[in-house]
């Protein structure tokens, strides 16, 4: 117990050492993505070590308390101007609910007393794109709600700072505006606001339409099968829902058919497999669906072949699927022999 409590002193004495008095994000340009049913947040920002000696070697990255439990990935690159470079060590740290969610961020060098550096943090953010209304009839458009914060949430000060929010559409019910406040089409700009405190919040909300398709695996299955006589065969089961805005009222398949609404409806989606996949198969509990097409890449590039999958159906809000993909690959290409036998194998699966 003992310990347990020293390495939680460390990990906050040290978030404490890296934060207020030493390190300034002197610029943060902030990009949220909200054109799917996923938030993506781009940030990029210009830290400065404003210690008289010394240097320090980690940045405090830091999330929202109210989405620190939404956070499906996150990573960082040092950056030259407006440039990727380097891929940064992120490690988490802790969740808090007082402060949020805090990453710690390794610098590619030390940044030494005076100096600054350029790093980018991207976020992908789960469950906080909310269809509103939550019912909608097969002829009305999808409006979702997004809430956020106008400000750069940070354990340190913030010098300056602008959010551009993208939308999937131009068409918006509302939006929040914290002066400077502007909109282009599909796009939001706010800012850009200075000398912002550090964990300082500020309401941001989006009321928009957004008909992409809101789809969540809510179950997956996969059997791999080896035989040392030369393949591998792969079979994945998987249940899938809409999550968007539940659909109101019957369907009509006459009105569908004749392309009136179901814009947020989803006809098809795409899932990749391995670049040798072969005899590839998609079939539900009624058997095989035709209405499938593959596309092989160039052997040579090594490419993951993508599968655009038709359901028997179209899927609406609240709907749901159960089918299965089968593929085989060759034992050769993955299975390893140093002294034991070893496969190694990278499972692709994407579903947009």
């Amino acid at each position: 117990m003992r310990f347990l409590c020293l390495i939680l002193i460390s990990i906050v004495s040290a978030i404490q050492a890296d934060s207020n008095a030493d390190l300034v994000n002197a610029k943060v340009e902030r990009t949220i993505d909200l054109t799917s049913h996923l938030v993506s947040i781009t940030n990029l920002i210009t830290v400065e070590n404003k210690a008289a000696t010394g240097s320090l070697k980690s940045y405090t990255y830091t999330i929202e308390p109210a989405h620190a439990k939404n956070v499906a990935f996150i990573g960082a690159h040092s950056v030259e101007g407006k440039k990727q470079k380097a891929k940064l060590n992120v490690v988490e740290v802790s969740k808090d609910s007082d402060k949020g969610g805090l990453y710690r961020v390794d610098f590619a060098e030390g940044l030494a007393a005076g100096q600054s550096t350029q790093i980018q943090v991207e976020v992908v953010l789960f469950g906080l794109v909310s269809p509103f209304p939550e019912e909608i009839s097969q002829n009305e458009k999808q409006l979702v709600v997004f809430k956020g914060n106008h400000y750069f949430y940070s354990l340190y000060p913030t010098k300056s700072q602008t959010t551009s929010v993208n939308l999937a559409s131009d068409l918006t019910e509302s939006y929040s505006q914290l002066k400077p406040t502007s909109k282009s089409d599909s796009t939001i700009t706010y800012g850009p606001y200075e000398n912002i405190k550090p964990f300082e919040q500020s309401e941001l909300s989006v009321h928009f339409e957004n008909n992409s398709p809101f789809l969540a695996v809510t179950n997956l299955h996969r059997t791999i099968e080896v035989s040392l006589w030369g393949n591998i065969a792969v079979e994945e089961t998987i249940d899938m829902s809409h999550t968007g805005a539940k659909l109101k009222g019957s369907f009509s398949r006459f009105d569908y058919m004749r392309r009136q609404g179901g814009q947020s409806s989803v006809k098809s989606f795409k899932t990749l497999l391995p670049s040798s996949a072969a005899d590839v198969y998609y079939r539900d509990e009624i058997g095989n669906i035709s209405t499938s097409n593959l596309r092989v890449p160039t052997k040579s590039k090594g490419e993951p072949v993508e599968l655009e999958l038709k359901p028997r159906f179209p899927l609406f809000g609240g709907w749901k699927t159960h089918y299965t993909v089968g593929y085989n690959l060759p034992v050769y290409q993955y299975i390893h022999n140093s002294g034991n036998l070893s496969l190694n194998l990278d499972i692709y699966f994407k579903i947009n």
